[in-house]
């Protein structure tokens, strides 16, 4: 059972951080649309319509991204607040353990990490749905791919000049070879497919070619067709070609593990991306345990005149977590390291650190 201090405490993390949060993200609305307000103007879109649209998916998306930094910042304003009116001193001095005073800190904290497995695996792929569908539309980035060669599905290599993804609409000198498994068992080449361009839909494996050459390799010999257009249904569709990168944060947690496979059968690049966001989804509100006790720890006994600093020492905590997890990030995408501990190894470091802080800690 609560006591009356384990509620009040309670009350005063989720009041902390939710108050926090909502005027932090009012904070960097205004900015974003500041940064934005040329491309917004020439949607002449109303401000409902950008409201629903668009913020109502990226509000979600920035607020998850700082959970981490709300719940330090959170931990470490409700122990300096309770620490310099005596607070503490009075809850320890009746006989209550340091670990029994730590559990409705952590209380409170699971109450916001569940929210945060909620937002992960219900909220943020419907938001990031909206959020990059409005980006698709009204937002300039990269989108074409070049030289692109890989197995589309299995049996399947496929090649293409050119491809850009935002349109979704056409790839340029498209090339496709299929193999089918001999009596041995071996691959062998069966049927080649060039086209100059190849128009389609992104809800279909149906195209359009253009100027198309088509060989049969044939025990007999090879046979070779040439057609000015042809119209066809292909094994693969213009999403299995390429996609943005973060449009595995589209998806929800079924659909990654599908996805995940169905590109690990392609050999595709993409495979780390969406490993680092499976497990992502999972580390990061466990990481929000973490970081309740490093606020505990480097906040609980400061000298007032040192209080400044121990806020300082929290964001820095943070920030270092940022930056090490996007260090190990990169290393999952570009240098080969395993996404699972690309992920965690952050985590894994940042508990070490409150573990060690929480043994220095006067109890």
């Amino acid at each position: 059972m609560f006591k009356t201090i384990d509620k009040y405490i309670i009350k005063k993390i989720l009041r902390t951080f939710f108050f926090s949060i909502i005027c932090v993200l009012c904070i960097i609305v205004v900015f974003d649309i500041s940064e934005k307000i040329d491309d917004f103007l020439k949607t002449k879109l109303s401000i409902l319509e950008l409201l629903t649209q668009y913020y109502s998916g990226f509000v979600v998306y920035i607020g998850n991204m700082f959970f981490p930094l709300f719940v330090l910042i959170t931990i470490v304003m409700v122990t300096l607040k309770l620490n310099q009116r005596s607070e503490i001193t009075a809850i320890l001095s009746t006989g209550i353990s340091f670990n029994r005073m730590l559990r409705p800190f952590f209380v409170g904290v699971g109450l916001i990490v569940m929210f945060s497995f909620y937002i992960n695996f219900v909220l943020l792929p419907k938001a990031n749905q909206k959020r990059m569908a409005f980006e698709n539309v009204h937002t300039n980035y990269a989108s074409i791919l070049s030289g692109v060669h890989f197995e589309v599905v299995p049996g399947t290599i496929v090649s293409y000049k050119s491809y850009n993804f935002k349109e979704m609409k056409s790839v340029s000198e498209l090339w496709m070879d299929k193999y089918v498994k001999d009596e041995s068992g071996l691959n062998k080449l069966h049927y080649t497919l060039y086209a100059n361009y190849a128009y389609g839909d992104s809800n279909t494996n149906h195209f359009s070619l253009k100027n198309v050459t088509e060989r049969f390799h044939l025990p007999m010999g090879d046979s070779i067709l040439r057609h000015r257009t042809k119209d066809t249904t292909l094994s693969f569709g213009l999403k299995d070609l390429g996609q943005r990168n973060e449009v595995v944060s589209t998806m929800y947690y079924g659909e990654l593990i599908a996805y995940r496979d169905k590109e690990k059968m392609k050999g595709s690049a993409i495979v780390p991306f969406v490993e680092i966001e499976i497990y992502s989804r999972t580390s990061n509100p466990l990481s929000l345990f973490i970081l309740a006790l490093l606020g505990v720890c480097i906040s609980i006994s400061p000298a007032r005149s040192k209080v400044g600093l121990t806020i300082l020492l929290g964001i820095g905590s943070v920030a270092l977590y940022f930056v090490f997890n996007r260090f190990s990030t990169v290393a999952a995408t570009n240098a080969g390291l395993n996404p699972f501990i690309a992920v965690w190894a952050p985590n894994l470091i940042l508990l070490v650190f409150s573990l060690y802080l929480y043994w220095r800690t006067p109890k």
